[in-house]
C-alpha cells in the first residue's frame, strides 16, 4: 500500500513531516516501509508555461514554433503537437530536465530553428499513457511556477507492507493515526453529524438476508450528480497510489477507499429495476456479467447485491456491467457496506478476482466506517463541484456488540517487557492509539482499557495491549539482555529414535526413501479400488484444493507410492524398492478432527538383482517383502510371534495378501500383499508390485525393544524334524503358535521348511514339515526328555487340528 506525505498531513496538525524519520518510526513499530520515493525529483526543471503565440515551422509542415512564457523568460519551443492554442497553459521541460523515458532536454536546432525546451504530454510526464498531444492545464495555473508543486506532485510516497491483522492501516487515516501515536502530533479527522439523516423516508429499502455475511449496508442516492473534471491534485494523489483516474464519481470512490479504508461502489440508479437493494447469496445457475465484461458463473454460497430482477454486483468484489456508471449517468446510488471477510475471500478466490475492495473486506474492516465514508464522499464532491445533495442516508445495520473492555496490569507489563513503564506513559500510549483508558479506582496496578471499534479484530487480550505499548514505546529503548536459564541438551524421544533406526535399516538394505504430499485426488482412489469398508476410501475432502489431484487427505501411502513407481518406470527405471514414512488421515467417529497415523509404506517391483556372470537375475516376490517385514520386526518383538493371517483386500491379489499381527495380545499392526493384477493392467504399470504397510504408532507403542547379549552355547542343541499331514485350510501361523505353546523353554526355534501336496497325500490335505531346535545352555539335553516334549506337541496338534505324523 502507498501513501503520500502531503495526504497524511491532512489529518495531522503539522507543517512538516520528515519522510525518512516517519519511515523509520513506522518500520520500527511494525508497519514496514519498503520504499521512500521523492516524487518531486521526477519533475525537476519542469515549470508551468503559457503559449503566447505560435507559427508554422518554415521547413516542416507538422512542426510549430511557439513562444512560451516560462515566468521569468520567454522561450522558443518547437513542437510537433497540434492540440493547443494561444493562451493555453502547458508543462514545459527546461534545459536539463528528464522525461520518464530517460530523455534529457537540451537546447537543440530542429530543422534550423532553435528549441529551448519541450512542451510535455502526460505520457512524457509519467502521469498517464496519453501521448496524442501535449498536456493542456487549467487556466488557473501561474506561468513560471514549479510544475510538481502546482499540481500536487511535489510529494513523497511511502510504500508500506501492512500485516493482515491491521486492516485499519489499509488507509491514509489509519497510517496518520499510527504516526500520531508515535510522534505525539495531534491527529484529527472531519466530524460529520449524520444521525438525523439515517432512514428519513421509505422511498428506498435495503434487505439483508444474512447479517453474518453482511452486518451493515448503507447507501445514498445522489440525484443529478455533476460530472465535473476530477481536480489535478486528486488525480495525482490517486496516480501516486497506483489508481487510474477515470471520472469524478469513480475517482472519489477510490480516493475515499484509500483515505478512509471503506470500499464504495457507485450504481447507475436508473439502471436498477427497483427502489430496493437485496443482499443475498446466489441461486443455483445464476450468472452475472461483471464490469470487466466477463460472464461469471456463481456458486450458491457467493454473496450478491441484487435488485428485484437480477444480481447487480458480486458483494465486496466487483460490480455488474449492467448497472455500471457511464458519462451519461445522472443519478447515482452509492453503496457503502460491510461484508464477512471469510465469505469475500472465498468468493474472490473462486472467481479469480482480486481487488483493492476485496483485499480490505477479507481482513474484516470496521462496520462503523460505512456512513462516515458516504459523508466524506458528499463532502469532497461538494468541495470540488459545489454540489449540495439532499439529506438522507439509508442504513440497515444489525449492530453487534463491538465494545471490549480489557484490564491491563502494570505488573504484567513489567513482567513481559522486562522494564517498568510509568502508568502515565502507558496511559498516554493507549490514548495516542485512541484506546480509551483510566486507572482502576481501587487498584492502581490496573488500567482499564476500552478497545475502539477499528481495533476490535486484533486487540483481544491483555497481551495484545502490552504489545502495543512495546512497539509505540520503541523496541530500540529496551536494553538487550542475554536470556538466563538452565539449558538442557535436547534428546530424541524413544519414538524419534525408533523412526530414525527404521529409516536407516531400510536404507541399509538398499531401499530408497520417497517423500510425497499428504494430498491425493479422487482418480487414484478409483484406480486402486480402495473401499470405505477397508478404511481407505472414506477420505477427508479439502475445502479449497489447489487442483483435483490434491482434493483429499490421503488414507494410505500406497496410491502415491504407486505413482512414484509409474513415473520411474515411464523414465526407464523398472527395478526398485522404495519406502515412505508419512502421516495418513482416517475419519474418527464422534470427532471433527481425523486420526493422524504415522505409517510406513514399502513397495517392491522389478528385479532384486541384475544378471551377472555368476548368477541369474531374480524378480522381487512375496517372500522378499515378507522377509523385510521379519527383518524390521526382529529387534522390536523378541518375545512374541509375528503372525501373517490371510485376509482379502480389493487392491491385493486374492490369495497373496495378509494382515500382520505382533506384540503381546497379537495386535494388528499392518498389511502385506501383491497388488491386484487387474489394477496393474488398468494403470499400465506392466510388472508385479508388492506392498507392505505398517502402523508405526501401534508398532512402536507395542514394541518390546531391548538389547540381548548371549554367549555362544557351551552345550549342543538338538534338532528334530517333523512332517505333519493337515487339512488344506490350516494355516502355518496356527501350527507354529501351537508348537511354541506346547513346547517348553527348551524349544528355541520353529521353522517351516517344506510344504508338499501330491500323490502320497490325501486330496484336501497337505504335508507341512517343521524343524524344531532345542537347547539348554547349562547342560547337555537327553533324548528321552526331548521325546516327551515332541510327543506332547504331536498330541496337542492332533487334538486341535487333527494333524497326523506323516509316515
Amino acid at each position: 500500500m502507498k501513501v503520500t506525505i502531503n495526504w497524511l498531513k491532512e489529518f495531522l496538525k503539522v507543517d512538516h513531516l520528515d519522510p525518512a524519520k516517519v519511515a523509520e518510526l513506522l518500520t520500527m513499530s511494525g508497519t514496514e516501509v519498503k520504499k521512500v520515493e521523492y516524487v518531486g525529483e521526477r519533475f525537476k526543471n519542469i515549470v508551468i508555461g503559457q503559449i503566447i503565440e505560435y507559427k508554422q515551422h518554415q521547413d516542416a509542415d507538422k512542426l510549430s514554433v511557439c513562444q512560451v512564457n516560462a515566468g521569468d523568460k520567454l522561450l522558443q519551443v518547437v513542437c510537433g503537437a497540434s492540440n493547443f492554442k494561444e493562451g493555453d497553459k502547458v508543462a514545459v521541460a527546461l534545459e536539463g530536465a528528464k522525461t520518464v523515458q530517460g530523455i534529457t532536454i537540451k537546447r537543440v536546432k530542429l530543422r534550423g530553428v532553435v528549441s529551448e525546451g519541450m512542451m510535455c504530454s502526460e505520457a512524457e510526464l509519467g502521469i498517464s499513457s496519453e501521448s496524442a498531444g501535449i498536456m493542456i492545464m487549467d487556466e488557473s495555473y501561474v506561468p513560471g511556477n514549479d510544475f510538481a508543486e502546482a499540481v500536487g506532485l511535489n510529494d513523497v510516497v511511502l510504500e508500506l507492507e501492512i500485516t493482515p491483522n491491521r486492516p485499519d492501516c489499509l488507509s491514509v487515516i489509519g497510517i496518520a493515526r499510527e504516526i500520531s501515536a508515535l510522534t505525539k502530533i495531534t491527529f484529527f479527522i472531519p466530524e460529520y453529524d449524520y444521525l438525523s439523516e439515517l432512514n428519513q423516508d421509505n422511498n428506498f429499502e435495503i434487505i439483508i438476508d444474512d447479517y453474518i455475511l453482511c452486518p451493515r449496508y448503507s447507501a445514498k442516492i445522489f440525484s443529478k450528480i455533476p460530472r465535473v473534471q476530477t481536480p489535478d491534485w486528486m488525480k495525482n494523489r490517486l496516480l501516486l497510489c497506483d489508481y487510474r483516474p477515470i471520472d469524478i464519481v469513480v475517482d472519489l470512490t477510490n480516493y475515499i477507499m484509500h483515505e478512509v479504508g471503506q470500499p464504495l461502489h457507485a450504481f447507475d440508479k436508473e439502471l436498477l429495476h427497483s427502489n430496493k437493494i437485496i443482499v443475498r447469496t446466489a441461486r443455483k445457475g445464476e450468472k452475472i456479467r461483471t464490469i470487466d465484461d466477463n460472464l461469471r458463473n456463481l456458486q450458491e454460497d457467493m454473496l450478491l447485491i441484487t435488485d428485484e430482477a437480477k444480481p447487480v454486483a458480486v458483494a465486496g468484489v466487483m460490480g455488474g456491467k449492467d448497472t455500471e456508471i457511464s458519462k451519461n449517468t445522472i443519478n447515482v446510488l452509492l453503496e457503502s457496506a460491510n461484508f464477512s471477510g471469510p465469505s469475500i475471500m472465498k468468493t474472490s478466490s473462486s472467481l479469480g478476482l482480486r481487488s483493492e475492495a476485496s483485499n480490505r473486506f477479507e481482513k474484516k474492516i470496521d462496520p462503523e466506517l460505512t456512513v462516515f465514508a458516504i459523508k466524506r464522499f458528499e463532502d469532497l464532491l461538494s468541495k470540488v463541484s459545489g454540489y449540495k445533495p439532499e439529506a438522507g442516508i439509508y442504513d440497515n445495520y444489525k449492530k453487534m456488540t463491538r465494545e471490549r473492555k480489557l484490564d491491563l496490569r502494570l505488573s504484567e507489563v513489567k513482567n513481559v517487557l522486562g522494564k517498568e513503564i510509568d502508568a502515565k506513559d502507558v496511559s498516554e500510549i493507549l490514548s495516542g492509539l485512541k484506546i480509551a483508558n483510566c486507572q482502576n479506582a481501587t487498584d492502581k496496578n490496573i488500567i482499564e482499557a476500552v478497545v475502539p471499534s477499528f481495533r476490535f479484530e486484533d486487540l483481544e487480550r491483555e497481551i495484545d495491549l502490552i504489545e502495543e505499548i512495546a512497539r509505540i514505546h520503541g523496541f530500540e529503548k529496551f536494553e538487550s539482555v542475554p536470556p538466563q536459564s538452565n539449558l538442557k541438551k535436547g534428546r530424541h524421544t524413544y519414538y524419534q529414535k525408533t523412526i530414525k533406526s527404521i529409516r536407516q535399516s531400510l536404507c541399509d538394505i538398499g531401499l530408497y526413501e520417497v517423500i510425497n504430499y499428504s494430498f491425493i485426488g479422487d482418480s487414484w482412489i478409483e484406480k486402486l479400488k480402495l473401499t470405505i469398508e477397508e478404511g481407505y476410501k472414506d477420505s477427508l475432502r479439502i475445502l479449497n484444493p489447489i487442483n483435483e489431484d490434491f482434493a483429499l487427505l490421503k488414507t494410505s501411502p500406497m496410491p502415491l507410492m504407486i505413482r512414484n513407481l509409474l513415473n520411474n518406470i515411464n523414465h526407464g527405471i523398472k527395478d526398485m524398492g522404495i519406502f515412505e514414512i508419512t502421516k495418513i488421515f482416517r475419519k474418527k467417529e464422534g470427532s471433527k478432527l481425523p486420526d493422524e497415523i504415522n505409517t510406513l509404506g514399502i513397495m517392491l517391483t522389478g528385479k532384486i538383482n541384475a544378471k551377472g556372470w555368476n548368477e541369474q537375475d531374480k524378480n522381487y516376490d512375496f517372500y522378499d517383502i515378507k522377509g523385510i517385514t521379519e527383518y524390521l520386526f526382529r529387534p522390536y518383538f523378541k518375545n512374541s510371534n509375528l503372525i501373517f493371517k490371510e485376509k482379502e483386500y480389493s487392491f491385493f491379489h486374492p490369495v497373496i495378501s495378509a494382515d500382520i499381527y505382533a506384540g503381546i495380545g497379537n495386535l494388528k499392526i499392518g498389511i502385506i500383499g501383491k497388488i491386484h493384477p487387474l489394477i496393474i493392467d488398468s494403470i499400465e504399470l506392466g510388472q508385479d508390485v508388492y506392498y507392505l504397510e505398517i502402523n508405526l504408532d501401534e508398532f512402536i507403542n507395542n514394541a518390546e525393544y531391548s538389547v540381548y547379549i548371549e554367549s555362544t552355547a557351551a552345550f549342543p542343541s538338538i534338532e528334530i524334524d517333523i512332517a505333519l499331514v493337515v487339512d488344506e485350510p490350516v494355516k502355518n501361523y496356527e501350527i507354529e503358535s501351537e508348537i511354541k505353546k506346547s513346547g517348553s523353554d527348551l524349544l528355541k526355534s520353529v521353522r517351516l521348511f517344506d510344504i508338499y501336496r501330491g500323490k502320497q497325500i490325501e486330496e484336501g490335505k497337505k504335508s507341512m514339515a517343521y524343524s524344531l531346535t532345542f537347547l539348554d545352555r547349562t547342560r547337555t539335553l537327553k533324548d528321552v526328555e526331548i521325546e516327551i516334549i515332541v510327543k506332547r506337541i504331536l498330541e496337542n496338534l492332533s487334538r486341535k487340528f487333527k494333524a497326523k505324523l506323516r509316515e
